[in-house]
């Protein structure tokens, strides 16, 4: 019997390239729908103008229908031809696509830039059995590098292990995954607040109906029936409905985007799964994770609640909710969520030192005198008192900062906190800072305080001021040391 050992079997090799070809053709249905959504705004002026103004003659329905037969049409002529005219395959270390009609585009990625392969299983695609590509790199901004529309499943494991990307199923044991459940996801979105980007977009729906429909609004004016406000009571209770409204349509916002979330740690990547309409799977090399930022809504932080971020070295462009690390968490649960999911950043987002008391006033002074001059403007441009009411709230802002800021460097792990409108905490590594400084201004100097800034990665920059400055020279010089 032989004494050697028996040799273990060679492990697979990737295949060396992927043959150039189509997309499936369900892509011809997603590139179509696609071409529409970029059309919108053309496609809706005509709509707008051609069905609701009554344009073009006829009855309604029939101008409906006919321009329901034009976009069709649109999306399926383009459709068609962005899938003929469209390849891809990987080959001499890169993923290269071609695109075009009349003046062919060709994108290659390099396979060792690739950061991810990300999935999105939209209506579409779930319909056809097809799976929706997203080849993300370093620096790949806001939008994916690469996008494949519709691929099969069997293509998009073989792109994977073209470019050395495992899928999540092949992962060499059960992950541990962290959900959120329909309750959480729930109070996620009642609490989500997202109103500071869907109430100026609902500013706009009267001023665009008194465009389109003017002539109406005056008729129904001379006829008895008031549609703008007049009183202060009615300004109060339309703005108190249009709140609502905008209320409303981020609560359902939130459940599009955080339905069924899930989140696992793979060894050296975080995978994610995401989303109502369009099912997202995601994953992000832990290695390029900058900072975590603990976010403290308006609505959330009097209950305790905050939702989890994460700064990723060359996705500082990515959405908001691309960046969610976990939707909603209770602030004690943070530490033990961090330590399971990113140990290497974990840390306590409480314990924090304050500024001194006599920075109080640098907080509420300089917000309070802007709110009361534009105030003070507004109520003689308007004849009312009515606009100096924003006072009492800007010097309430000034004070809630200066409850909100405060810093903590203990064991080579950063933490700072400051507000905008949510209260937002800082946690990262000192060694993974870009940059970090201190700042005085003349009156700063004159009581003995300053500012301290630091950047972290491309997209965050924290800035905690007013701290005595001896502290922040101190923390100058502790964080360049380490």
């Amino acid at each position: 019997m032989s004494s050697e050992a028996e040799a273990p079997p060679p492990a697979p090799q990737p295949p060396a390239g992927i043959a150039p070809r189509r997309l499936h053709p369900a892509g011809i249905a997603v590139l179509g729908v696609r071409s529409l959504r970029e059309l919108a705004v053309p496609l809706g002026i005509g709509f707008v103008f051609g069905v609701l103004g009554g344009g073009g003659g006829g009855q309604p329905g029939v101008r409906v229908l006919i321009y329901a037969v034009i976009g069709a049409v649109v999306a399926t002529t383009i459709g068609v031809v962005s899938w003929m005219t469209t390849r891809w395959s990987v080959g001499d270390g890169t993923i290269r696509l071609r695109t075009g009609v009349l003046s062919e585009k060709v994108t290659t990625v390099p396979v060792g830039r690739v950061q991810s392969i990300d999935t999105v299983h939209g209506p579409l695609q779930r319909l056809f059995g097809v799976r929706g590509v997203h080849v993300q790199t370093a620096g790949g901004g806001r939008d994916a590098e690469l996008k494949l529309a519709a691929l099969k499943p069997a293509d998009v494991e073989l792109l994977r292990a073209a470019v050395g990307r495992r899928a999540a199923v092949e992962s060499e044991e059960p992950l541990a995954e962290h959900r959120l459940g329909r309750g959480r996801l729930l109070l996620a979105a009642l609490t989500a607040g997202q109103l500071g980007v869907i109430l100026p977009v609902l500013a706009l729906v009267p001023q665009v109906g008194e465009q389109i429909w003017g002539n109406d609004i005056r008729d129904a004016g001379r006829e008895g029936m008031r549609i703008v406000p007049e009183s202060a009571p009615e300004w109060i209770a339309a703005g108190a409905g249009l709140l609502l409204l905008a209320w409303l349509l981020s609560t359902a916002g939130a459940v599009v985007a955080f339905a069924g979330f899930t989140i696992a740690r793979d060894h050296d990547r975080l995978r994610i799964r995401r989303g109502l309409l369009a099912r997202r799977e995601a994953t992000v090399p832990v290695a390029r994770v900058q900072a975590v930022h603990v976010v403290e809504g308006v609505l959330r932080q009097p209950f305790g609640l905050a939702a989890l971020r994460v700064e990723v070295a060359g996705y500082a462009k990515e959405a908001a909710a691309a960046q969610t690390l976990f939707p909603l968490v209770r602030r004690a649960e943070i530490e033990p969520l961090l330590a399971a999911l990113l140990p290497e950043l974990a840390d306590r987002p409480d314990g924090l030192a304050a500024v001194p008391p006599r920075a109080l006033r640098r907080y509420v002074l300089p917000i309070t005198a802007a709110a009361l001059v534009a105030g003070a403007g507004a109520a003689v441009l308007l004849s009312s008192p009515w606009p100096l009411l924003a006072v009492p709230p800007a010097a309430a802002y000034g004070v809630a900062r200066f409850r909100a800021a405060g810093w903590r460097l203990d064991d080579g792990r950063l933490a700072l906190r400051f507000r905008h409108m949510a209260r937002i905490t800082v946690l990262a590594p000192a060694r993974r800072l870009q940059e970090h400084g201190t700042r005085q201004t003349v009156l700063q100097r004159r009581v003995s305080l300053a500012d301290v800034d630091v950047r972290i990665g491309a997209g965050t920059h924290a800035v905690v001021r007013h701290l005595d400055a001896r502290v922040a020279g101190e923390l100058f010089d502790a964080l360049r040391r380490g």
